[in-house]
């Protein structure tokens, strides 16, 4: 039976992101020729609007190890990298919510986010990927030659939000991350695939100031540590999987050098993230539920459905709005196709 929840959530992240990049794609563009700062302010205001329909509309509640790195882990005055375990393709939605907790929109505006993906996701994805490109997401083709250049540039980000294993796990990657560990005398995790750190290591030697690492590990409370194996699809929590109620994000905080020690320092970081999902009981924990600002939260949900409604009227009232969308189009499907 297809839960209906999950697929208005679906309609609505997807038409909200399409649509408003009808009216945002080129004047954002434009405009980050002034300021960057447009781009970076008008996809926070997006991220806090989903957030806000997973708090109170599905009902979903996040709970953290520590608030206080919630806080530290947004401001303006430095640069940090996020790393997270990965295992379903819902994963990047929880971040949102720690962009709840900026004190004002001048805060918000002048925070710069990051999203680090395979390009595949900027293909399949369409509304995502047209809106990623206002805002300077960073799609990956998994060569590095092609890709040393788009790491190494992206040298301004206050946050750069990565997946490390690359993709999610499952059984059958896990089978390919082990073959992989086995042939290379590399250490072999039970809930993790081996980390590919070659894109970090390159980004923290071109640009030293990357040098703060903060560490997610998140847990659902409708996926137990034995049905992490299965394969977590956007669609499958359409029909197959619930949509977890509960989210458990345990935050390690951690300042890394660049040296000979450094693949140590990454497989160091998993193997405690593989010994917190096999001690960690849903059911008895100490944390605590994230800092949610209400008005916030609510402010940032009035303005990205507004974008969207004045996006659609401009759509169908305007020739030329749709024949800005034809090359804009046009143009998102040459930039993934070629680069």
């Amino acid at each position: 039976m297809i839960k209906i929840k999950f697929l208005l959530l679906f309609l609505y992240i997807y038409i909200n992101y399409l649509m408003s990049a009808l009216i945002l794609m080129t004047p954002v563009s434009f405009l980050n020729l002034y300021s960057q700062n447009y781009g970076f302010g008008i996809k926070n205001i997006y991220f806090i609007s989903i957030a806000f329909v997973l708090k109170y509309i599905m009902g979903t509640e996040v709970f953290v190890n520590s608030n206080k790195l919630v806080n530290s882990l947004i401001k303006e005055d430095r640069q940090v990298i996020v790393i997270q375990n990965h295992f379903s393709e819902i994963d990047y939605f929880f971040i949102s919510y720690f962009l709840t907790n900026f004190k004002n929109f001048y805060e918000l505006f002048r925070f710069k986010t990051i999203f680090v993906a395979k390009k595949l996701v900027g293909n399949i994805l369409i509304g995502v990927g047209m809106f990623s490109l206002l805002s300077k997401d960073l799609y990956l083709k998994r060569d590095i030659k092609c890709d040393y250049k788009n790491i190494c540039s992206n040298n301004d980000a206050n946050l750069l939000y990565i997946f490390p294993e690359g993709t999610c796990f499952n059984f059958i990657t896990k089978k390919i991350s082990d073959k992989y560990t086995k042939k290379n005398n590399l250490t072999k995790f039970k809930y993790h695939l081996y980390p590919r750190t070659t894109g970090i290591y390159n980004l923290m030697k071109s640009h030293p100031k990357y040098n703060i690492v903060y560490d997610f590990t998140v847990m659902y409370d409708t996926i137990t540590k034995d049905e992490l194996y299965n394969v977590h699809k956007f669609h499958h929590f359409l029909y197959k999987y619930e949509f977890p109620s509960r989210i458990f994000i345990n935050i390690r905080k951690y300042n890394l050098n660049i040296n000979d020690e450094f693949e140590n320092k990454i497989e160091d970081i998993f193997e405690s993230k593989d010994n917190f999902i096999k001690n960690f009981d849903i059911n008895k924990n100490k944390f605590d539920k994230i800092n949610f600002h209400y008005e916030m939260g609510l402010t940032c949900f009035i303005m990205s459905n507004l974008i969207t409604i004045i996006s659609i009227y401009l759509y169908y009232k305007y020739d030329f709005i749709r024949t800005l969308f034809f090359f804009e189009f046009i143009s998102y499907l040459i930039y993934y196709n070629q680069n």
